[in-house]
């Protein structure tokens, strides 16, 4: 019998076949690509609008931190006494390192703490006031002036060193014959013939003071034109206590006026008695009666002026 032969047929894809390959479009986007699109379009559009945004905030941030920035204040001396001087404040300025401090409590503690160690204040405050720094203080008056080897010191009025600074307006007489060498400032000076010194000074510019102030009654119508201090020159208190002579050529404390005229003081203030002297209200007449009727100066009329007898043994100065 003979084999059939087996034939095989191509198959052939139609129209309608379920076998026919679609055909790719090559220029359609695909859905991950329009997806990229858009996130990159909105990146774009938040980091756009977020810049913005932290300009607005950048600028408003800028705008309170300078509404809240601490304005700065000079230090202001409230109240001083008037015989200060540019020179005095040049140096103050220069203790303090600085011109303007923040206005707040800090730089009120800043500002406190250099001036605390001065010897020129007795006492002081220190506040944060919207003018400025200000100090309330209470100042040391330069009574004395002593030379310490190549510099120079003032003695206040309550014995405490001082820093030296030039000043004309305030009668600062110098010290001579002190026994013992001054401290350095800020500490104060035990010495007793400086003590003695400083006291008799004192007492002489708070009679100027009271003179000044008067309006003649007290003087018989006379007021000195000018402070009695001015024309003291220094005070020695080398023989203060009769330690170098106890004779009655050696007074213990004597004021040297400034053309040479010696005024013979003798003992120390309160002492008088025992030195057996004149009381120190009578040696004080006799120095101003003397000083106003020779319109009002102690120079040009004797070498010595004697203060120290009683007055029915010597009554006027010689």
């Amino acid at each position: 019998m003979a084999r059939k032969k087996k034939t095989t047929r191509k198959k052939t894809g139609g129209f309608f076949s379920k076998t026919k390959k679609r055909r790719k479009n090559k220029n359609r986007p695909s859905f991950a690509t329009g997806v990229k699109v858009a996130l990159t379009i909105l990146f774009l559009t938040v980091l756009v609008g977020g810049g913005a945004v932290g300009l607005i905030y950048l600028d408003r941030y800028v705008k309170a931190a300078a509404a809240d920035e601490i304005p700065e204040g000079t230090v202001v001396f409230k109240k001083p006494p008037i015989w200060l001087n540019q020179e005095w404040k040049d140096w103050i300025q220069a203790v303090l390192g600085s011109a303007a401090f923040p206005l707040d409590a800090h730089s009120a503690q800043i500002v406190s703490g250099k001036l605390k160690p001065v010897a020129w204040f007795k006492d002081l405050t220190v506040q944060t006031e919207p003018n400025g720094i200000n100090v309330y203080a209470t100042y040391r008056r330069p009574v004395g002036l002593i030379s310490s080897g190549n510099k120079k010191l003032y003695i206040g009025d309550d014995m405490t060193v001082m820093n030296y600074i030039p000043m004309a307006a305030v009668p600062v007489i110098e010290i001579k014959g002190a026994s013992t060498k001054a401290p350095e400032p800020g500490q104060v000076w035990l010495a007793e013939d400086a003590k003695a010194a400083v006291e008799l000074l004192n007492l002489l510019y708070r009679i100027d003071q009271l003179y000044q102030q008067d309006t003649g009654t007290s003087t018989g119508g006379k007021i000195p034109e000018k402070p009695l201090l001015n024309e003291i020159d220094s005070i020695d208190v080398s023989n203060f206590a009769g330690r170098q002579s106890r004779s009655h050529d050696k007074p213990q404390i004597v004021l040297n006026v400034k053309d040479g005229t010696k005024v013979y003081w003798g003992a120390a203030w309160g002492q008088a008695a025992n030195a057996f002297e004149a009381d120190e209200k009578t040696k004080l007449d006799r120095l101003y009666q003397w000083f106003m009727e020779h319109d009002n100066s102690l120079q040009g009329t004797v070498k010595i002026i004697e203060l120290r007898w009683l007055q029915d043994s010597i009554p006027r100065p010689r």
